[in-house]
């Protein structure tokens, strides 16, 4: 899961300001959203899209449902209580949908709003958001899978009820294929017409002149008019990634406004500083990849060496036979007395699992960071690695 720690935008404000010169109705990105679903796809490449469907990316957001919350509304486990006995958060079912209620008898507040849209895959966790007034807002209470129980939202303070953490059109850009924002006269709005998770065009580009040359000729076999990743270049095919796996850099143009193909650097400002910074485990895996010797060794190297996105790969072990590719065993390092070599366990100790220190939960007892695989493939030593993951 991208926990994105979403704070209220500045976009808002000078949309607001800018609002007057922009009549009633402006869309934000003139280009035509990506708008064909994966049932588009699926004559052609039924096994792709089925597979697709049950990935991480595929499932990174979606309307909010019993079926989509994972969390437990069950009497008794449908509760967060905070380090303050006069601050609780209660998650109900009811058949109009879920909502969550927060109660903070000292300020007198007693705020409900409804589970609009999952934000998460669920392997790590979920976060909720809600509409008003067009736009999207954070919901405080998440829910992180390795509890099994409901937390804090990421980056949120415990004990206190905050129900007005905006969700940017940046944030959206990493968990949805399309959303359309609009400047109307009272603000930065969002358009009720968009398509969740992430989706064949966010990888592929705008589908439709693909998709209407193959219906007039079916029996062509070569692909028209579509970005495969395969056949362009390193850097175009990393930055398909990088829009939302290269951390917080700055934007040039508006969210949404990059299609798959096209140069990152156009639409992302670089980072200030990468000799120097060691980019974050969480959210900045192509920074950590290009430090990596075998991808400064390796020309052809890319995040899709490794991982096809198109499937479900979570285990480790099974993606360090890439690895054995290009690496032989007995030409590993000399070992110590005692020790062994795990030549399927590649990734334990040269991807080893870090902390992040960009994202925490605030809980009513302690502060805990996320822990993520780290990108950069190298030697660690030996304190640092946890043998059992």
């Amino acid at each position: 899961m991208n926990f994105s720690r979403c704070t209220a935008p500045l976009i808002v404000t000078i949309a607001a300001a800018l609002a007057s010169a922009c009549g009633d109705h402006d869309r934000v990105v003139l280009r035509d959203p990506l708008s064909l679903p994966p049932s588009t796809c699926r004559p052609c490449h039924d096994a792709i899209v089925t597979s697709h469907a049950l990935t991480a990316h595929a499932r990174t957001s979606a309307p909010a449902s019993a079926a989509t919350i994972l969390g437990d509304f069950s009497p008794g486990k449908n509760v967060l209580r905070t380090r303050s006995p006069l601050v609780w958060f209660t998650m109900d079912q009811r058949t109009d949908g879920s909502f969550q209620r927060a109660r903070d008898v000292t300020n007198a507040i007693d705020q409900t709003e409804r589970f609009d849209i999952v934000v998460g895959s669920g392997r790590r966790g979920q976060t909720y958001v809600f509409w008003k007034d067009a736009i999207l807002y954070e919901l405080p209470v998440s829910y992180l899978t390795a509890a099994h129980g409901w937390i804090n939202s990421p980056g949120y303070r415990d004990g206190s009820v905050d129900f007005s953490r905006v969700i940017t059109t940046r944030c959206l850009e990493c968990h949805a294929t399309s959303f359309i924002a609009e400047r109307t006269s009272t603000g930065l709005r969002y358009g009720k017409e968009f398509q969740l998770g992430i989706s064949c065009e966010k990888c592929h580009g705008d589908a439709r002149a693909h998709v209407a040359w193959h219906n007039a000729h079916r029996a062509d076999t070569v692909a028209h008019d579509i970005v495969h990743p395969a056949k362009i270049d390193r850097d175009r095919r990393m930055d398909i990634c990088a829009v939302c796996h290269s951390g917080g850099r700055a934007q040039r143009t508006a969210s949404f406004t990059y299609r798959a193909g096209e140069k990152l650097d156009d639409f992302l400002f670089p980072h200030p500083d990468t000799a120097t910074a060691l980019p974050d485990v969480h959210g900045d895996q192509v920074g950590l990849l290009r430090l990596s010797k075998c991808f400064r060794s390796s020309p052809n190297m890319s995040c899709a060496t490794c991982h096809d996105v198109h499937t479900v790969q979570r285990d480790p072990d099974a993606l360090s036979a890439k690895c054995l590719q290009c690496h032989q065993a007995e030409r590993h390092r000399p070992l110590t007395r005692g020790e062994t070599i795990a030549l399927a366990r590649c990734a334990t100790c040269h991807m080893p699992v870090q902390q992040s220190h960009a994202l925490q939960i605030n809980t009513a007892t302690s502060q805990d960071a996320f822990t993520m695989r780290t990108h950069r493939i190298a030697v660690y030593p030996r304190n640092t690695i946890d043998a059992t993951r």
